[in-house]
């Protein structure tokens, strides 16, 4: 069996790769609306045909502009990296918003015993 990814350097290319990288990108002006990989919308092209051809509509007749950008330069890493930088920002993330609720929150008295 052949495998269809090959070195070039440092970055790595190959069906999943390139699919991850190649972009449908959904516009209105110069407005993204939606970027979407290629792999993303094939699978949810297969799971759920009606609602992206639904949607695929509406957009059109609303006015917004399909365009497809390859090797997107948000996306220029192999997906291992992606998701390792995904799974940082995720973990400051969380880290960042239960530092600050543990220094903001004070035990605070019920205040059942006041009378109006």
């Amino acid at each position: 069996m052949e495998n269809n990814t090959q070195t070039n350097g440092n970055e790595k290319t190959g069906l999943f790769s390139f699919l991850y990288r190649t972009r449908i990108v959904v516009s209105k002006g110069e407005t993204t609306i939606v970027n979407l990989s290629v792999l993303f919308s094939i699978i949810a092209l297969l799971c759920a045909p009606w609602l992206v051809v639904i949607g695929a509509i509406v957009a059109l007749v609303l006015g917004y502009r399909f365009s497809i950008s390859h090797n997107a330069a948000g996306f220029a890493k192999d997906f291992e990296h992606v998701v390792k930088d995904a799974a940082s920002n995720v973990k400051h993330a969380v880290e960042n918003v239960t530092n600050k609720k543990e220094t903001t929150d004070e035990p605070s008295q019920p205040d059942h015993d006041k009378d109006a």
